[in-house]
């Protein structure tokens, strides 16, 4: 018994350097597997991830606008709802990153991506509650078929039909606002925020423990292009979905150009978090540490730890610093890891709270992202009001700018950091005019935007709107809601047909074209009579605003915020870096939660 009892320890110690450093879930971890189980693996599956953590962003900037349509959301509590993930950062970064940083890292990476998948099925449930709402579907043919003469009604309410209280034509109320859809986004970025928080905090210093520091720019650079790919393909996923009707088993009678259009938002967060809980399985495949590094560790020496006093003597580029030249590596202690206890939390959280050059890396970072948020949530809506885009097509323009910039900083900064090795003081100066031409960047902007379209009515400034006149004042056009119709010839928009005094409209075409409509002003009508040769009642408008040519602005934006996306992203390897540079190994992670 004593012989047995000298033996288990052993094998039962080899059992668990085995569930250390293969690759494999629980029991299961068979010798084909274990191809895969290295660097460049875990590079592929957590850059892979990245691209789909940054998809489900995007896509959710590029629905965001058709999510306020469809349950008349204002922008202000879309704020508001988005603040959920900042919340779940706040409360929970440094717990996650400070437990999770010590232990099997992969296997909390794999959970945090759970927690997104969850994320993103919360965001579809709202369609599935309320459907695609009775607006959207008295646009189908289906609908038409079933209660032809309700939408009849609502079609001829468009009309100006003189005589008739509009009251007895208009939808009363201001539609189907409810507080539960609200609710439910904002949980789900709440829940968003853990499942980020756990995968940037110790996916990167994962990787930097699991190999040569002199190789950890490169690979930085390399994972954050690949999740910069998420951006382009988030736009183009947002963009194919928002092509298809909210409801796409139906046939609508409008197109995607039409601004009652609603697109199939809910479909893309089905997609995206089927796949992020194939990649989580994967991702909970990899061991607590990776073969090829299982018997080394980096010593900490404190002296070669970056700080706000050394960061302009030292010589030494940031990915030699902190103790992890291959010289200073040695072998690993089999002996049991101490795992972190509260206890130990308040003095590790001081301990970096005392990293002045940490803390004021940290700062830009914050005071950078406030700046960028609210640039990057709302670009895709700025598009569509200032540029006269539709929500699929600024999407589309977006997603490829976006890829061909990001990725370029990236992998230029990542090589020129890899083979010139700079000195610590010179990557946070990149950072400075990298922050400045951010602020020239985002105040050009104010000077670039489109004319707005010649809306009948409109007076300029905050005066606001004169849509009642002499040719509708009997029309009962006062309740209707902004259903723009355009005079294409003179470029004039009405707010709606029944605005424009229009008293007949062809239901059977698409676009939907209106005719016989008195508010067309005289001379327009005379122009147009010289012209065409039709009178002012032969005269047709057609559903949508008329949009105006404003190519040459919206061309230099695009420039500008393509040279933003390079300059940003060539700054962010450098950040990461010090980060990693300027604490001990083991609060690597901590630091960045």
């Amino acid at each position: 018994s004593d012989g047995t009892a000298s033996t288990s320890g052993p094998i039962n110690r080899m059992k668990e350097d085995v569930s250390v450093v293969m690759c494999g879930l629980g029991p299961w971890r068979p010798l084909w597997l274990q191809r895969f189980n290295s660097t460049k693996g875990f590079l592929v599956v957590y850059g892979l991830l990245g691209t789909i953590q940054a998809m489900s962003y995007i896509y959710f900037i590029a629905t965001l606008t058709t999510l306020e349509k469809r349950f008349k959301i204002d922008s202000r509590t879309t704020g508001l709802m988005m603040s959920g993930n900042e919340i779940s950062q706040v409360l929970l970064s440094l717990v996650l990153s400070y437990y999770g940083g010590q232990r099997n890292r992969p296997l909390w990476i794999a959970w945090g991506v759970a927690f997104s998948a969850a994320s993103c099925f919360i965001l579809a449930m709202p369609h599935f509650l309320y459907g695609p709402g009775e607006a959207a579907l008295a646009l189908t043919k289906e609908y038409t078929h079933a209660f032809n003469s309700t939408v009849l009604s609502k079609e001829q309410a468009a009309l100006c039909l003189r005589g008739e209280e509009s009251s007895s034509k208009c939808e009363q109320g201001g539609g189907e606002f409810s507080h539960i859809p609200a609710l439910l986004v904002f949980f789900s970025q709440f829940v968003l925020g853990i499942g980020t928080t756990l995968y940037y905090a110790l996916g990167q210093t994962y990787m930097d423990d699991n190999t040569k520091k002199s190789k950890t720019p490169l690979l930085l650079s390399l994972t954050l292009s690949l999740r910069t790919i998420g951006p382009a393909i988030g736009f183009i996923v947002g963009y194919g979905c928002l092509r298809l009707y909210i409801a796409p088993t139906l046939t609508p009678m409008i197109t995607n150009k039409d601004p009652r259009w609603l697109g199939a938002w809910w479909l893309g967060w089905l997609i995206l978090g089927t796949a992020m809980l194939l990649f989580a399985l994967l991702m909970a495949m990899f061991p607590k540490k990776l073969p090829s590094n299982k018997n080394k560790i980096d010593t900490v020496n404190n002296g070669d730890i970056l700080t706000l006093e050394t960061v302009k003597q030292t010589e030494k580029p940031l990915e030699f610093t902190n103790g992890i030249s291959r010289e200073k590596l040695v072998e690993v202690d089999n002996g049991e890891e101490n795992l972190p206890t509260m206890k130990e939390f308040p003095s590790a959280l001081a301990r970096l709270l005392r990293n002045k050059l940490l803390m004021a890396n940290i700062l830009s970072g914050v005071f950078y992202i406030l700046g960028g948020s609210a640039y990057i949530t709302y670009i895709t809506k700025y598009l569509e009001i200032q540029f006269h885009q539709t929500a699929a097509g600024a999407s589309v323009i977006i997603g490829p700018t976006a890829i061909l910039s990001m990725t370029s900083g990236f992998l230029i900064s990542g090589a020129v950091i890899s083979k010139f090795k700079p000195r610590p003081v010179y990557l946070l100066s990149w950072n400075v005019i990298v922050g400045i031409s951010f602020i020239i960047g985002e105040i050009s902007f104010i000077f670039l935007s489109c004319e707005d379209s010649n809306m009948v009515g409109f007076r300029g400034g905050d005066q606001g709107l004169n849509l009642i006149d002499e040719c509708n004042r009997d029309c009962g056009c006062g309740s209707l809601n902004f259903n723009p119709v355009c005079l294409e010839s003179a470029e004039l928009t009405f707010y709606t047909a029944c605005h424009a005094g229009c008293q007949q409209g062809d239901y059977t075409k698409t676009p939907i074209t209106y005719t016989n409509c008195s508010c067309i002003p005289e001379d327009i009508a005379a122009i147009a009579f010289t012209k065409s040769g039709l009178k002012k009642d032969e005269l047709v408008l057609r559903t949508g605003a008329c949009r105006t040519n404003c190519f040459y602005n919206f061309i230099i934006f695009m420039a500008i915020t393509m040279i933003m996306h390079t300059l940003g992203c060539s700054g962010k390897i450098g950040n990461v870096l010090v980060n990693y540079r300027a604490v001990d190994r083991v609060d690597k992670s901590f630091a960045q939660g």
